[in-house]
């Protein structure tokens, strides 16, 4: 049975499965195992997409076709196999960096975190700062959400001027911010407050 060519390997697993597939099994876990960790540079991770991979093989064993080499058809389930690991590493990954990240804001660090109520004084007061239009103008577009052309409608200025003063205010708050709060939240904050 060790001499069988593939096509021969698959008709038997028609007749004989468990056999079959222990032939299947010992004849590809090598070549499977060292394309895996050739992709994954890490043994634990491509033995258990092999392992999938055979799983994939026994449970789709009476659809399998009399086909001359079984390892292309192999290699394409491995191949989706490491791709779903990608995805799902990518994911996890993902995960992480959002929870260390919220985690270092959420640690209560009195001398380098503010409280919220702190920042909120502070960019209300950097807003109070400005010149009454361009104040105005920054809470149309920043609290009422309006654009530069519908602010300039309302206010019978011309769209240039809106997004000058807008600008300016932006500029000016990022100056009144960049005195008071950590470095740190000064990025965070300047990304709100200018919609970036």
């Amino acid at each position: 049975m060790h001499g069988m060519t593939d096509k021969e390997l698959v008709v038997l697993v028609h007749s004989q499965p468990l056999e079959a597939f222990r032939l299947i099994y010992q004849r590809y876990w090598d070549p499977l195992f060292n394309i895996a960790f050739k992709r994954l540079q890490d043994a634990e991770e491509a033995r258990d997409i092999v392992q999938e991979v055979f799983v994939t093989v026994w449970d789709q064993r009476t659809q399998l076709q009399p086909r001359e080499s079984l390892l292309p058809y192999l290699q394409v389930i491995l191949r989706n196999r490491i791709f779903n690991l990608y995805a799902r590493n990518e994911v996890k990954l993902r995960y992480i960096v959002e929870t260390q990240w919220q985690a270092t804001f959420a640690h209560n660090n009195a001398a380098q975190q503010l409280t919220l109520k702190e920042l909120q004084y502070i960019v209300n007061d950097a807003i109070a700062q400005l010149p009454p239009r361009m104040q105005e103008i920054f809470l149309l577009n920043r609290e009422e959400q309006l654009s530069p052309a519908e602010i300039a409608e309302h206010l019978s200025l011309s769209v240039q001027t809106v997004k000058n003063q807008l600008h300016r205010a932006t500029e000016k708050m990022r100056e009144h911010l960049r005195r008071k709060v950590d470095p740190t939240l000064l990025v965070i904050i300047i990304s709100i407050l200018t919609g970036k």
